[in-house]
């Protein structure tokens, strides 16, 4: 179901590490508080902080934090795709067949027709110009 999560090298734990207290200072530290008009919380600005010494100094520390959020993003990617394919099948091929089966269209013409010799339909034949230039 999940596939294996890649090692990351020292310099790959480093940017995920700044990017993560990038991150979580601008929209937890700054962004949702403004929105939600509360004051300024100190704790993601902490949280960021340390992220970025250990992404700056140590950056093999922030291994088994990038592999838990690998792993979550794991499932939620799995729940999407899910979700969003069915809404997709769901919401927009379901009505569309409906529809064509209501007003008997049939794009791949595949209603048996007993007078006909063949259901081969001829290709136009391309002149040289149009090879030329097909687009």
């Amino acid at each position: 179901m999940f596939h294996e999560i890649p090692k990351l090298d020292k310099k790959g734990l480093g940017d995920f590490g700044l990017l993560m207290a990038t991150f979580i200072a601008l929209v937890f530290g700054l962004i949702l508080p403004l929105l939600w008009g509360h004051n300024l919380p100190l704790f993601p600005w902490i949280i960021a902080g340390i992220l970025a010494v250990l992404a700056l100094l140590i950056p093999r520390s922030l291994a088994p934090i990038y592999q838990g959020w690998m792993r979550v993003a794991q499932v939620l990617a799995w729940i999407n795709s899910r979700f969003i394919l069915g809404l997709i099948f769901f919401l927009i091929v379901t009505p569309m067949a409906l529809i064509m089966k209501i007003i008997k269209r049939d794009p791949l013409k595949r209603k048996f027709e007993f007078r006909l010799e063949t259901y081969r339909v001829s290709s136009q034949i391309k002149n040289k110009v149009s090879m030329e230039k097909p687009y």
